[in-house]
């Protein structure tokens, strides 16, 4: 058996953190020598601050050029240091510091909210975030029903005060404003990272109900500002202890001539409201599907957001008719609430053509379907009963 030979420990040369001196030792010894100087090395001065997150940096390095143009010039130096220490100068990376004028991320700047036309309308910009988007890149449906259900809230704020979402004599009343009616018409929905500027308005419509309408326009920096969805609603005052319907009070009528935006409906003056059809034991009506109230789909009313109404009633919509089509309109007509624990089914069907419930005809190139959300009778509510109303309008794909 032939001995064992003893391999040398190799030397290698490499220059410390903290002194910058280039040393030989072994490889242990270097990893070893590493580490305490690491612990005993100041400080970074350009190190982030605990917690800070990506988004946040990258934030601070665009507002703050000098900041980021000091700490590249003070890496380039490290750079070159260690390779000189280490003699592999003709291979050596050396960091280009005038990259430093170039921020990584051209991070937009906006004013979000604001009062104008002499405080009668509230416009507040929204960024359209990743979570906002599906498959294509583009926000949905429920995005832009999110979007100006914030806007129309942060103007209840704006004229009401923090956390009001109705004038103080309503809510000394015991009232409350209740939407019974939302359609929103999308011509374009705008791209994760596009910026879209929401704008709202009111307008009284007698002494039990009033009228509220959106309009949003992409403000995308190097895009064409144009109008790309709006909508409209319709609220009554609502008594919250006797369950129905109750007169706004003067002194809010009285505020609303100065607050209010008359004489400027969204869907043009010629708009008509349109009944939406039963479409319970019609023919074509899809499978029901199922969803149960989660924690997460309450408000601060405690009953299902307006919102979270909206996805379930797309959920419905079989799969081959969203490879042809894409939603364009949306119209809901609220009916009921729904609570914790409740148990509810989305049906819809075609509403025009042969197989379509009433005897209709669509436009070229559209399609329209009808829903319904039904409530079972279980949990809070023992008895069945409608929830919402609603009608989609579809058109083909390009």
């Amino acid at each position: 058996e032939r001995p064992r030979q003893r391999i040398p420990t190799p030397v290698v040369s490499m220059s410390t953190l903290a002194s910058g001196r280039p040393v030989s030792v072994a490889p242990r010894a270097a990893a070893m020598r590493g580490a305490s100087d690491r612990a005993s090395a100041p400080s970074h001065p350009f190190r982030p601050r605990l917690g800070e997150s990506a988004s946040h940096a990258s934030a601070s390095i665009a507002t703050r050029p000098s900041v980021r143009a000091a700490r590249d010039s003070h890496r380039a130096r490290e750079f070159r240091a260690g390779a000189s220490a280490s003699g592999n100068s003709a291979n050596a990376f050396v960091y280009d510091a005038s990259a430093a004028s170039k921020p990584p991320l051209d991070i937009p700047h906006w004013h979000s909210r604001a009062l104008v036309n002499d405080g009668r309308v509230f416009t507040e910009t929204f960024p359209v975030r990743f979570d906002e988007c599906g498959p294509n890149k583009r926000s949905t449906m429920r995005t832009v029903a999110s979007m100006i259900q914030e806007c129309a809230c942060n103007h209840a704020q704006g004229i009401w005060g923090r956390a009001q979402s109705m004038p103080a004599d309503m809510n000394k009343a015991n009232l409350a404003w209740v939407c019974t009616r939302l359609h929103i018409d999308v011509h374009q929905y705008p791209l994760w990272g596009d910026q879209v500027e929401v704008k709202t308005w009111f307008e009284a419509q007698g002494k039990i109900a009033a009228r509220r309408d959106w309009e949003m326009t992409d403000v995308t920096d190097g895009t064409p500002n144009k109008v790309i969805a709006r909508a409209t609603s319709s609220w009554i005052a609502f008594n919250l202890e006797k369950r129905k319907l109750a007169r706004i009070p003067q002194t809010v009528i009285d505020e609303f001539q100065v607050q209010a935006l008359p004489g400027a409906p969204v869907m043009g003056f010629d708009y008509e409201i349109e009944k939406l059809p039963d479409v319970r034991g019609m023919p074509g009506v899809t499978i029901p599907e199922s969803h149960s109230v989660r924690r997460t789909d309450l408000d601060m009313n405690n009953h299902v957001n307006n919102v979270v109404y909206t996805e379930w009633l797309l959920e419905s919509v079989p799969d081959a008719f969203w490879e042809k089509y894409d939603l364009k309109e949306i119209i809901l007509e609220f009916r009921n609430e729904c609570h914790d624990g409740d148990n509810v089914d989305a049906i819809c069907c075609r509403e025009c053509g042969p197989s379509g419930v009433l005897n209709c005809e669509e436009k070229p190139g559209e399609a329209q379907l009808v829903h319904m959300l039904l409530k079972r009778g279980f949990g809070m509510s023992p008895q069945e009963a409608e929830v919402v109303r609603a009608r989609s309008v579809w058109r083909e794909k390009k």
